[in-house]
């Protein structure tokens, strides 16, 4: 007979779905780099974020990276796991 613990530990491994995360990339986006933005504008691909813009915003965000990521992470704790970079 299983364990209920064995079920669950399948729900323990969840990770944010991309809407959520494109979401929360905005939000961070518009209050640390003051850029605002459509989640259309952001892909999500190998656990990097990937904004559609100029290069000059795109140089704003390198520099504000380690805040931005800090902001999502603070807004989605999850989101550790499947976001480790913004480009």
């Amino acid at each position: 007979m299983k364990r209920v613990s064995d079920f669950f530990a399948r729900f323990s491994n969840l990770t944010p779905p991309q809407g959520a995360l494109k979401k929360a990339v905005v939000h961070a986006l518009s209050d640390v780099a003051h850029y605002t933005t459509t989640p259309d504008k952001i892909s999500i691909q190998h656990d990097v974020a990937f904004v559609h813009t100029s290069s000059i915003i795109k140089q704003q965000i390198r520099i504000h990276r380690s805040a931005i990521l800090e902001y999502i992470f603070r807004e989605i704790p999850k989101a550790r796991e499947s976001l480790r970079d913004i480009r």
